[in-house]
């Protein structure tokens, strides 16, 4: 029994031996190794490597991708010189005719030999060279808001034609008008050689006219960023809009006339002149893109408010005859009387929208030179052409006349759409 239990316990001896020399995981076909088994330099290895924060590479020169939209500059100032122009001014009542002594009615429209010299048609006071600035600033760091100031003028534009007759012209120039009382064609000769004794026609006529016009503008803004990608950078826009209109017309006529053997001077003038002041509560918004050094701004606001409209009628004769004690005045020449001479203001609401855009090019860093164009409408402006009634009756003679009797002429209070718009070349500086 002894040598038994020895026989066993050398077998199980054996037997352990066998197991300890195993090792503790045996590895499945195709697996790697357990960590824990590698030689210290093999674990090394395997060790993602350390992150490391440096910034890109610059650019080089004119090599930046396309699309490149910076944050934007945190002040900027732009310069402008405009060439822009104006819708034509209507005059719906003609105000100079060229007509001939043999008719029955010198002068009349409707009469064979009477030519309207002015206006036959509107009148355009072509190109209107002017300025504009643009200055604005972002308000914080992610320039998320901003204020800017836009302020345009356009030089004033002047029409100016002289007509002259005289002994040595086969015809004479005159003022046409609708009589208010027989509702007739008339014009200013022929009235006066059916109203003075002896008539006889002037020894020389000068008719001058003389069209003025110019325009301002001014908007304060606040600007909202609700966009800014690679590529494009898109803004809210609303603020405090004003524009000006200024438009005036004189009507002047002087004249040689021969009154019992005496030279009798006499000078008379229409003048009416239009003052429009708009002011409105506007919003919109602004696009900006950028391809390299190119970029395209493309803007649209819309403005509601009054248009401030004052009219301003004056009128008056000056005669110098010996005969009737010499030089006496009258207020009143043809189509201004006392029934319309005054200072008029009347307000009415008005809708001014503006659509523009700007193609730029980046000089340098802080400069970009620009091409833009603009276009503005207003609903609502009194225009001086269309205050001028045909329907009158002329306080004309070589004596004091009592003023004429009547409503007419009248303030029409007439206003109408009114446009300008043009391109402009700028420049732009940064920081």
């Amino acid at each position: 029994m002894p040598s038994g239990r020895a026989a066993l316990l050398l077998a199980w001896l054996c037997c352990a031996t066998a197991v300890v020399a195993q090792p503790a995981v045996q590895p499945q076909p195709g697996n790697p190794p357990s960590l824990s088994e590698m030689e210290l330099p093999v674990r090394r290895q395997v060790v993602p490597p350390q992150i490391v924060n440096d910034p890109p590479p610059p650019y080089p020169p004119l090599a930046m991708p396309l699309g490149i939209v910076e944050q934007g500059p945190n002040v900027w100032v732009n310069g402008e010189v405009l060439w822009w122009f104006t819708k034509p001014n209507k005059y719906p009542t003609p105000l100079v005719t060229k007509g001939s002594l043999i008719d029955t009615a010198p002068g009349v429209i409707g009469q064979p030999n009477t030519v309207v010299e002015a206006f036959p048609n509107d009148v355009t006071t072509g190109t209107f060279r002017g300025f504009r600035t643009n200055m604005g600033m972002w308000l914080d760091d992610d320039a998320a808001f901003g204020i800017e100031n836009t302020f345009f003028v356009l030089e004033q534009r002047s029409w100016n034609q002289s007509f002259v007759s005289n002994q040595n012209t086969p015809y004479i120039v005159t003022v046409p008008f609708t009589d208010s009382t027989s509702g007739g064609a008339d014009s200013l000769l022929n009235k006066l050689l059916d109203t003075t004794p002896f008539p006889l026609p002037p020894l020389s006529t000068e008719i001058t006219v003389n069209s003025r016009h110019q325009v301002y503008g001014d908007d304060i803004n606040l600007i909202k960023n609700i966009n800014r990608t690679n590529c494009m950078s898109a803004d809210l826009i609303t603020g405090v809009r004003w524009m000006q209109v200024t438009d005036a017309t004189t009507l002047g006529v002087t004249t040689q006339n021969d009154v019992n053997g005496a030279v009798v001077p006499q000078l008379g003038y229409d003048s009416v002149a239009c003052t429009n002041n708009f002011w409105g509560w506007q919003f919109g918004g602004r696009i900006r893109e950028q391809w390299g050094r190119f970029n395209l701004e493309s803007t649209v606001k819309i403005a509601l408010g009054g248009s401030q409209q004052r009219v301003n009628i004056q009128g008056a004769t000056l005669t110098n005859n010996p005969a009737a004690g010499g030089a006496f005045g009258q207020p009143g020449f043809v189509f201004t009387q006392n029934s319309n001479i005054g200072a008029y203001n009347f307000s009415r609401f008005a809708v001014l929208p503006e659509v523009g855009a700007k193609l730029g090019y980046s000089l340098t860093d802080s400069i970009n030179l620009s091409l833009s164009y603009n276009f503005l409408y207003l609903s609502s402006v009194a225009l001086s052409g269309n205050q001028f009634d045909k329907f009158t009756n002329p306080n004309v003679g070589f004596t004091p006349q009592s003023a004429p009797v009547g409503t007419h002429p009248a303030f029409l209070k007439q206003s109408q759409d009114y446009w300008v718009q043009g391109v402009g070349v700028g420049m732009e500086w940064h920081y």
